[in-house]
């Protein structure tokens, strides 16, 4: 029963977020059509939903169902595609599991490199763990 109930918000979500309103724009966008769309969904719990658009917008997601301890979530991935205001083309791919929501893309933001005395620091804990008392010094030492 939890596979069926997922799998209807999925679909209820997908279906949601392509029939809402979308933003005031110009050109291409504004007139743009669906110009292919395949959408199927199982009695055993798999789907896909894949659509492309008139302006460049491309969407691919399929889903089945996986066992993970006593229930059975609908496991989902997929991959977008669209054309940014600035021109630039930009693609991601997800995953959305029993890990979470899992999302790549050029053009996310990533986290800064670690500055090298950090990366020494941490190095040198790691080959030493006998050095880690959590801050708490056995009598006779300090």
């Amino acid at each position: 029963m939890y596979t069926i109930k997922v799998l209807v918000a999925v679909v209820l979500c997908t279906t949601g977020t392509l029939s809402a309103p979308q933003r005031p724009s110009s050109g291409a966008d504004k007139d743009a059509v669906i110009t292919s769309q395949q959408l199927e969904v199982n009695f055993d719990g798999n789907y896909i939903n894949n659509f492309e658009t008139s302006n460049g917008i491309s969407h691919q997601e399929s889903g089945q169902p996986k066992q993970v301890e006593q229930e059975t979530p609908v496991v989902s991935q997929g991959s977008d595609s669209y054309v940014a205001p600035d021109g630039q083309q930009v693609s991601i791919t997800w995953l959305a599991d029993e890990n979470g929501f899992q999302v790549q893309g050029s053009h996310l933001p990533t986290a800064p490199p670690i500055p090298p005395e950090i990366q020494r620091a941490l190095e040198w804990n790691a080959a030493h763990p006998e050095e880690d008392d959590g801050g708490q010094r056995p009598p006779g030492r300090g």
